[in-house]
C-alpha cells in the first residue's frame, strides 16, 4: 500500500514539474521604479506673459512632483542610477536657469524650479524654437564624454505655438529626435486650446504629447520617462506590441536577428554570449511571434523563404523554452505555432525553428536536428531600464 502511495506521489510531482505559473509566460515589462530612474532631462518652460504667475507656479509644482517619488537627482551617488535635471525658460529668447550639474538633490530641484518660475515675464512673445535650441545646447554641454550610456529627454511646457522660418521650432525638434533625444510636450491649456495640442504633437516624440488638463498628467509624464529609460543596446531591437508602430507599447525585452547561420545548439551558446541575460528567443504569444517574424523579414542579411532558430527544444521528453542562464526552462504550454505535420516523432529532431510555409507571409514551428541544420537565429535579452543598469 505504501509503495502505491509513493508511486502516485511521484506521478504528481512529475506532472507539476512539467507545468509553470501562467505569469511565467508573460514577456518582461520595463522597469517601473522611479527611485532608480537614470536619465538626463532638460525641462523647458514657456515663461511668457501668457503663462501667468499662477500658471508658472502650477508648472513648478508639477515638475517637482514628477521627480518626488525618490528619484536620485544629480550624479553624486554610489548607485549610478540617477537623473540629472536642467531647467530652461523662454519667451522671445531663452535662458538656461540650471545646467545638468546644478541640481544635486530633490530639494535643489524644488527650490530652483519655484525660484525660477515665480513670476511670468512681461514679454508676450513665446518662441518655442529658442527654448528647444537652448535645450540642445544644455544636452551637448552636459554629455562631453560623461554619462554617454544615459538616455536624454526634453520636457516642454508651452502655452502657445508660433514661429516660421528661423523661428520654426520643428527643425530643431526634429534634429533632437534624430539624435536619439525623446521629447515630451505638455500643452498648458488654460482655455482648452485644441490647436495648441495638435501643433505640439508635431514636436513631441510619438505617444508623448500631453495636456495640462489631463486627469493624470504627473503619471503620464512619469510613465513616459520610464519608457524612455527602457531601451536596448546597439544591434538589439526593442520588442513592442506592434513592429511598425513607433508609439506602440514597449516591453522590457530586446531581440536580435543573427545574420550568420548556425546549427541550433551553437546558436544557443551564441545568444548567451551576446548578452548577460541572452538566450534563444521565446514566443509566448501570436503578438511576439509576429514581431520576431517582422524583425527577420526586415533583416537584409536574411532572404526568403525565412527560416530561423527559436528557443524551443525537447528536454527530457518535454518541449521547453530557453531562459536566461541560471533560470529553469519553461515547459511549452498555452500558445503554439506548429506547422502542419509537426512536431514529428523523429527522436533526433529535438530543436525548433520557424519556417515560412509556401508563399504565405507567415512562419510556423518545425522540429529539426539541433546539430545539422544551419539557419539564422533570433536571440532575446532583458532591456536596459530602472531594474537593469547598462554601463
Amino acid at each position: 500500500m505504501k509503495s502505491i502511495i509513493f508511486f502516485i506521489a511521484l506521478l504528481i510531482v512529475g506532472t507539476r514539474s512539467q507545468t509553470a505559473s501562467p505569469s511565467a509566460y508573460v514577456d518582461r515589462e520595463c522597469g517601473q521604479n522611479l527611485q532608480t530612474l537614470w536619465l538626463d532631462v532638460v525641462v523647458v518652460v514657456d515663461n511668457s506673459a501668457g503663462m501667468t504667475n499662477t500658471g508658472l507656479t502650477q508648472v513648478a509644482s508639477n515638475i517637482a512632483t514628477v521627480f518626488l517619488n525618490g528619484t536620485q537627482i544629480g550624479s553624486n551617488y554610489t548607485d549610478p542610477r540617477s537623473t540629472r535635471v536642467s531647467l530652461v525658460t523662454y519667451n522671445s529668447d531663452a535662458a538656461i536657469t540650471a545646467d545638468l550639474n546644478t541640481y544635486q538633490s530633490i530639494d535643489d530641484l524644488m527650490g530652483g524650479a519655484f525660484g525660477a518660475l515665480g513670476a511670468a515675464s512681461p514679454n508676450t512673445e513665446s518662441t518655442l524654437q529658442r527654448g528647444i535650441a537652448a535645450a540642445e545646447q544644455v544636452l551637448n554641454n552636459g554629455r562631453q564624454g560623461v554619462r554617454t550610456n544615459y538616455k536624454q529627454a526634453v520636457i516642454i511646457y508651452a502655452s502657445e505655438y508660433s514661429g516660421t522660418g528661423e523661428k520654426d521650432p520643428k527643425p530643431a525638434a526634429d534634429r533632437l529626435k534624430e539624435s536619439g533625444v525623446q521629447i515630451i510636450t505638455v500643452a498648458f491649456n488654460q482655455d482648452g486650446n485644441q490647436a495648441l495640442l495638435a501643433k505640439l504633437s508635431e514636436i513631441a516624440s510619438p505617444g508623448y504629447n500631453f495636456t495640462s488638463l489631463d486627469t493624470n498628467i504627473v503619471g503620464e509624464i512619469q510613465g513616459a520617462l520610464l519608457q524612455i529609460n527602457c531601451f536596448c543596446p546597439d544591434l538589439w531591437v526593442q520588442y513592442k506590441a506592434d513592429f511598425n508602430d513607433r508609439a506602440a507599447y514597449k516591453y522590457g525585452v530586446c531581440v536580435r536577428s543573427a545574420g550568420l547561420q548556425s546549427a541550433w545548439t551553437p546558436a544557443k551558446f551564441a545568444c548567451q554570449n551576446f548578452a548577460k541575460t541572452g538566450f534563444l528567443v521565446s514566443e509566448f504569444s501570436q503578438q511576439k511571434h509576429d514581431f520576431v517574424f517582422a524583425l527577420v523579414q526586415n533583416d537584409p542579411t536574411v532572404t526568403a523563404p525565412f527560416m530561423y532558430h527559436i528557443g524551443l527544444s525537447k528536454i527530457n521528453g518535454v518541449w521547453s523554452w530557453q531562459q536566461p542562464a541560471g533560470q529553469s526552462v519553461l515547459p511549452l504550454q498555452g500558445y503554439s505555432k506548429w506547422n502542419p505535420g509537426y512536431a514529428t516523432s523523429v527522436s533526433s529532431d529535438t530543436a525548433v525553428l520557424n519556417s515560412q510555409t509556401g508563399t504565405n507571409l507567415d512562419a510556423g514551428w518545425q522540429n529539426i536536428s539541433p546539430y545539422t541544420v544551419s539557419k539564422n537565429y533570433v536571440c532575446e535579452s532583458n532591456s536596459c531600464d530602472t531594474d537593469n543598469y547598462c554601463a
